[in-house]
């Protein structure tokens, strides 16, 4: 067994969890992992694999790989270097008592070496292929973040240009973009969404559906990402499981105030591993508890395999899959207004997703990489209203599957070509069964009601060329998406990069091109008459421009200062009110776009960031991020207005303390300038509010109002014990320090406490909460 872990909140538990004084005796910790060429995957033996400040190093074997016993376990670093290579540190590594901790080790080719020059070891990886708008995180950096609460969206929201919306949910919003603008991938997988109780159409969701316990790193692109990565306008994310442990089976079971679960994981034969979870939520007895009308209740699974036949071929197997179902209670008649206003407004909201598949790679001849991967994806929704006498009001039960079939491969032609070529079959298909009833006062002209099975394919093909003549780094590539469903199907994208690197430390870096994304399988399944209504949708692109340079001051810290520009074209609006682009909904639980389209909406988004990070080299990590940006999306009219993601001045500043190898103090300061929102429509949401409990919005007036701004401090502490093959960490976690309402916005709302109609919507309060886990 690996983990037990239990999470409380004051008041909900006890608080007790007593050490035994075993831990006095001097324990030590196993590091393991491979040395790998960055671009090739290629092992490297011989390599050099130290533990800093610990005085003890190894040689990588003829696979590349390494074992490195009679560590002293807490926070270390590990250093590796071979001839031919600059060599890299990887900070902020746990050396546990429990089991052996894997580390990933990749080398980049030196591009001079110089006699009597000594190359400074690199904390901070560039892709040669995306040198802009590129972050990675480790497990520890993911879980380590203050009122992140192990949720990889949150953490992502002390990077620059990245939002979240409101606390309720785990939206990303990067750039100016909706939260449907972004791709994820599941150790090369494709998956439809990271968290539970998902916005059909958009994505999003309130909590997070991956488990932090897989992860080994993450690689996040918040813009100008190469062609291999399509469908998506923003962003892309790329997480990686790490691998099981090999020696022996090992557990995690886990208990907490939002949901209990258990992990299992292990060797498979001498040549692989495996990993496995199942979880389940309790929140629904907590909501119970406090008197809310909501019973949000999930489970979810992931598990991961590797295999590795030879030191040549490797095959990987993910799974992830998740059960959201939303129980809605009426309340007592004497209950507070708010809970009556939820119960007769909120969706009822019940999905069922999984997504698996697996990859076979093979590294071919000096330095080449095949790939090939399959997967299958699931996702069911149901949502149903009813008016306050019972009358369907909306009904949505789809269902959305894709299969997804990838080539790709890249070469050296010499040592300073790349060639990477790719393509990809994807059958999407969509069953569909909708009924949204057209009301006085709302949006709808008239009923919308189709029953529709469409099945359509999603082709794409991209290249790429990689140049390193000496200093400089040339990406230039294309790729073309189809969708067979549109009467215009295919739509094609160049992107190009370039790097400089001075003798200084200073990279100057600018990258651009066209993108492009499908339209929602729920806005291609709609039928108007018996025949497609959006088949005359084109594909919605950006094209975006970023610039920027980045110092590496010294080999743990970074400053980095970006401009962007992205320019939106042929982005959806509503048929029945043209002003309404669908870029400025989806920030709500529930769907969008199962209506008639037209695909006349633009947009734009603009600004500049700067970003601070020192790593783990010491005793202080830091993140500061300050970004200034316009969000702005027009109608049919072309009037562009602010969108409901524009805030203009974001920045987070996250940093921590670490007290020896025992102690860890972190704290997170967010400060936000107002975001905008649209005003109600006060004579049309009286006329709707009695019906479906909610107002309408004054869409000529879209983003005419702003929010106060946002304040917020997380703080939390940890203490970490080490034992005999078992070790443990409490810590205590408290968001919203200074207690802020935070006010995000107002809803409509007919409370007597509330003449103006306007209810406003804060954020979370103080919300302290406590937590332990034990590891074995």
């Amino acid at each position: 067994m690996r983990f037990l872990k239990l999470f409380f909140v004051p008041g909900l538990a006890p608080l007790g969890l007593l050490f035994a004084a075993s831990g006095a005796v001097a324990q030590t910790a196993v590091l393991t992992g491979q040395v790998l060429d960055v671009e090739t995957r290629t092992p490297l033996p011989g390599a050099v694999v130290r533990v800093l400040a610990q005085g003890i190093q190894v040689l990588s074997d003829g696979e590349g790989r390494f074992r490195i016993e009679g560590v002293a376990p807490g926070m270390v670093r590990l250093e590796a270097s071979t001839l031919g290579y600059s060599p890299t540190i990887q900070t902020s590594v746990m050396a546990r008592t429990s089991r052996p901790t894997y580390v990933s080790l990749e080398l980049r080719p030196a591009a001079i070496e110089v006699e009597g020059i000594t190359v400074q070891a690199n904390v901070f990886q560039v892709r040669e292929d995306a040198p802009t708008s590129t972050q990675r995180l480790t497990e520890v950096e993911i879980r380590r973040t203050p009122g992140g609460v192990g949720d990889i969206s949150r953490s992502l929201l002390s990077l620059p240009g990245v939002l979240s919306g409101v606390d309720s949910r785990s939206n990303l919003l990067v750039r100016g973009g909706g939260p449907g603008e972004n791709a994820y991938y599941l150790d090369g997988i494709r998956i439809p969404q990271i968290n539970h109780f998902a916005t059909q159409g958009t994505a999003g969701g309130a909590l997070a559906l991956v488990n932090a316990d897989f992860i080994q790193d993450a690689t996040f692109f918040t813009g100008g990402f190469p062609v291999a990565y399509g469908d998506a306008l923003s962003s892309v994310l790329l997480i990686r499981n790490r691998p099981g442990t090999e020696d022996g089976i090992a557990g995690d079971v886990t208990l907490g105030a939002s949901e209990a679960g258990i992990t299992l994981d292990g060797p498979l034969g001498t040549e692989g591993n495996w990993l496995f979870s199942v979880r389940r939520s309790y929140l629904q007895f907590l909501f119970e508890a406090l008197g809310l009308p909501l019973r949000p209740d999930y489970w979810d699974g992931q598990f991961s395999g590797n295999w590795e036949p030879s030191s040549r071929d490797q095959f990987t197997f993910t799974g992830i899959g998740a059960i959201d179902e939303l129980g809605i209670i009426e309340p007592d008649p004497d209950a507070d207004y708010e809970y009556q206003e939820i119960f007769q407004s909120v969706l009822d909201n019940d999905q069922k997703s999984y997504t698996v598949g697996g990859t076979y790679r093979r590294l071919v001849g000096d330095g080449g990489i095949f790939r090939l991967t399959a997967s299958r994806s699931f996702t069911e929704f149901r949502f149903s209203d009813e008016d306050a006498d019972g009358e369907a009001l909306i009904a949505n039960t789809s269902v959305e599957k894709e299969a997804r079939f990838r080539v790709e491969g890249d070469a050296g032609l010499g040592s300073a070509v790349r060639v990477s070529v790719g393509g990809e079959a994807v059958r999407a298909s969509v069953d569909a069964r909708v009924y949204q009833r057209a009301i006085s006062g709302g949006l709808l002209t008239e009923d919308v009601l189709f029953d529709n099975d469409a099945g359509f394919w999603k082709p794409a093909v991209w290249g790429q060329v990689i140049w390193r003549p000496g200093p400089l780094t040339a990406t230039v590539g294309v790729r073309g998406d189809g969708v067979t469903a549109l009467n215009d199907s295919w739509a094609w994208g160049p992107r190009a990069s370039l790097r400089y690197s001075t003798s200084a430390g200073v990279d100057l870096s600018l990258a651009g091109g066209i993108f492009h994304q499908a339209p929602s399988k729920l806005a291609l399944s709609v039928e108007q008459d018996g025949a497609p209504a959006n088949a005359g949708l084109s594909q919605l692109e950006n094209w975006q421009l970023v610039g920027g340079a980045d110092w590496r001051v010294n080999p743990g810290l970074r400053f980095r200062a970006e401009a962007f520009y992205k320019d939106y074209d042929q982005m959806p609006v509503l048929a029945s009110d043209p002003r309404i682009n669908l870029a400025n909904l989806g920030d709500d639980y529930g769907f969008v776009g199962a209506e008639p389209l037209l695909s006349s909406g633009t947009g734009r988004a603009y600004g500049g960031e700067l970003f601070l990070q020192q790593k783990l080299t010491g005793s202080i990590f830091l993140l500061g991020a300050y970004t200034l940006a316009w969000s702005e999306y027009a109608g049919e009219g072309g009037v562009l207005r602010p969108s409901a993601w524009d805030r203009r001045h974001a920045l987070d500043i996250t940093g921590g303390y670490r007290i020896g190898e025992a102690w860890e103090i972190g704290s997170k300061l967010r400060f936000l300038s107002g975001v905008a929102y649209t005003p109600w429509d006060l004579d049309a949401s009286a006329e709707t509010y009695p019906l479906t409990g909610r107002g309408v919005r004054d869409w000529s007036r879209a983003g005419s109002e702003r929010a106060p701004a946002y304040v917020r401090l997380d703080l939390r502490i940890e203490r970490q014990w080490f034992f005999q093959r078992w070790d443990a960490v409490v810590y205590f976690d408290f968001q919203n320090l200074l207690g802020r309402e935070n006010t995000v916005g107002f809803s409509y709302t007919q409370d007597p406490a509330f003449p103006d109609r306007l209810r406003p919507i804060d954020s979370v309060g103080l919300l302290p909460t406590f937590g332990f886990s034990v590891e074995f």
